[in-house]
């Protein structure tokens, strides 16, 4: 009889295992609720900030013709593509995130053994990390308001923005008042991105920053696609141009796509170094070889955010000082991307920017000098400074062959441009699409990551689990 009683209370049991089992282990969502959390409140942040981006700047008269004018001007491409794309209604985030990145890659240009206090935070860990932020984000004060007086400038010497002392009885004060209101504005929009990109790289998926600018860039590419079917079909031509209109309209989208599983693939790839342990053996075979990954592109998309950074400087002051300076007609002539000059030297910083950060994100001598210490080794390459020259070697090599791929990509928008008839903002490529797609896969990988990380959990808990119930059955 106890013996009955048993059974049935044993298989009760197990029942009930296994209905939490597959409570566990059947339902993403509860195995991986943290994850679910990080992702909801990611896209609540970025809804909230699509928002955002429809309350006008007070103080101003839009253009009924703005959105479409501002979409042509090489400034506001930049601003639109750095700052998550709000440039479009003129909204109190129209700057986005663009002042922080451009004071951000001077503080880090800097911390390259240029001023030695930067140089020694950058290596003091978290504490020296907290201050380079700090600095940075004091920084990005007069760079946002730089590029908010510019903006204004722009915008209403081209007629695109009236100001409302200019036009009607509905403004309050002097028009300076209306010159400091909007900078002050725009100011803490930036500010307010800021601290919202914060709050995505604590609570939510991805680099808050990086978050920010992919949702500006992907919201931008349904008009986009229906400007360029615009653009190539019309309404009244004849048969014969609306069918080339509609086969150019379909290999732009081929080419699309081409673009973006080269990209993907030259983002992907990598240089597998092998590396064995000192009094570890042999492997005998090659799946089994422990590797160093270095990638084709090392410095990911950082030398086209720099030199696009570095190039809207001086367009931006230029906006600033007036189109009749002789400053002015510089940047147009040399700077402005409508021009083979403004290509090229835009092609040539973000080969040189590969180069550098390169350097910055791998360091030989450290990798060299951390083998040494663990007893790791490259076959065929004696530790220490062989082991260093080697890496540097290798780098360089995958270097020239990255950064020629992203200058390619960079500048390819405006070379189509100057071929063809083709606006810049709607050929392929350029900035944003290799941003779009790094942007991508790092959120992916992270995603990942933390599923895998969730499924170890998982396996211990559910190994802990089996352990107490053989424990229970042996007392």
């Amino acid at each position: 009889m106890a013996a009955i009683k048993t059974k049935k209370a044993n298989k009760a049991h197990s029942k009930t295992k296994d209905k939490n089992e597959f409570a566990k282990g059947g339902n993403f969502f509860i195995r991986n609720k943290d994850l679910v959390k990080r992702i909801v409140f990611t896209l609540i942040v970025l809804i909230l900030i699509r928002a955002g981006s429809l309350l006008t700047v007070p103080g101003i008269q839009l253009n009924p013709e703005f959105k479409n004018q501002v979409s042509d001007q090489e400034f506001f491409q930049l601003l639109a593509t750095l700052g998550g794309g709000t440039i479009g209604q003129f909204s109190i985030l129209a700057l986005g995130v663009s002042p922080y990145i451009t004071a951000s890659i001077i503080v880090q240009l800097l911390s390259t053994d240029v001023i030695p206090v930067l140089t020694r935070w950058s290596k003091s860990g978290e504490r020296g990390r907290r201050k380079l932020d700090r600095l940075t984000k004091v920084l990005t004060i007069p760079f946002a308001l730089m590029q908010s007086i510019a903006t204004i400038f722009t915008l209403t010497s081209g007629g695109l923005i009236t100001a409302k002392w200019g036009s009607s009885a509905e403004g309050t004060g002097p028009a300076w008042f209306y010159y400091i209101l909007i900078p002050t504005v725009m100011l803490a929009g930036t500010f307010l991105m800021l601290w919202i990109a914060d709050q995505i790289t604590i609570k939510g998926i991805g680099n808050g920053v990086s978050i920010i600018i992919f949702t500006g860039i992907v919201s931008s590419m349904p008009e986009n696609f229906v400007n360029t079917f615009k653009f190539w079909i019309k309404e009244g031509d004849d048969p014969t141009i609306l069918f080339d209109g509609i086969l150019k309209f379909l290999i732009y989208i081929v080419a699309f796509i081409l673009v973006i599983f080269v990209v993907v693939l030259m983002n992907e790839a990598e240089r597998k170094v092998p590396i064995q342990q000192t009094g570890s053996g042999l492997v005998d075979t090659k799946e089994h070889t422990p590797y160093l990954p270095l990638k084709l592109n090392n410095a990911g998309v950082i030398p086209v955010i720099f030199a696009s950074a570095i190039i809207s400087t001086p367009i931006t002051i230029a906006q600033i000082v007036g189109e009749s300076s002789g400053f002015y007609a510089f940047t147009q002539n040399y700077l402005s991307f409508g021009t083979w000059w403004g290509i090229s030297i835009y092609g040539v910083m973000t080969l040189l920017f590969t180069f550098l950060y390169a350097q910055v994100q791998i360091n030989p001598e450290k990798i060299a000098e951390n083998f040494k210490k663990s007893g790791t080794f490259i076959p065929g390459i004696k530790p220490g400074k062989e082991t260093e020259k080697f890496l540097q070697g290798t780098i360089n090599r995958l270097s020239v062959i990255g950064s020629v791929f992203l200058a390619g990509i960079a500048v390819l928008p405006y070379v189509i441009s100057k071929l063809t008839s083709l606006p810049s903002s709607l050929a392929i490529g350029g900035t944003g699409l290799i941003i779009l797609i790094s942007v991508a896969i790092q959120t992916v990988q992270q995603i990942k990551g933390r599923l895998i990380q969730q499924s170890f959990i998982d396996k211990k808990q559910e190994k802990f689990s089996n352990e107490v119930d053989t424990n229970s059955h042996i007392w």
